[in-house]
């Protein structure tokens, strides 16, 4: 039960993560959009897209902040050794990973965003990678 709560609560802080800089990013988007985003723009409200992020990001982060948690607690038996500030350095080092493969084709694919890529990875490596498992200890 705690692992469970555990996961709900990593998920919820990185949804909250994912709003502040997808609002954040939305709101330089709108800035000064590209010929894309314009497009988009014309179909779609900010407030509309904002509604949106805010609707799919608690579901979807607090499922994957529990599926992570009991991720942790099956690699914490499996492969127990402290690392890099984590009290599994085989989960940490998997989740850094993992972070980092997903975000390079967004990293790339939009070359204008890669500061707001590179905080949401930083973001889910701090919050998946080392609070979940200190706090689990």
């Amino acid at each position: 039960m705690d692992t469970l709560i555990l996961g709900l609560a990593t998920g919820a802080f990185m949804a909250h993560m994912f709003i502040l800089i997808g609002c954040l990013t939305l709101f330089f988007m709108l800035k000064n959009p590209t010929p894309q985003i314009g497009a988009i723009m014309s179909k779609f409200a900010p407030g509309v897209l904002v509604f949106g992020l805010l609707a799919a990001a608690f579901p979807i982060w607090t499922i994957i902040g529990v599926v992570l948690a009991f991720l942790f607690l099956a690699l914490e038996n499996g492969y127990p050794g402290a690392g890099l500030g984590s009290p599994n350095l085989a989960y940490t080092l998997g989740i850094t990973v993992a972070s980092v493969a997903l975000a390079l084709p967004f990293a790339v694919l939009l070359s204008r965003l890669w500061p707001s890529v590179a905080a949401m990875t930083v973001a889910s490596i701090a919050i998946f990678g080392w609070l979940l498992p200190l706090l689990a200890a």
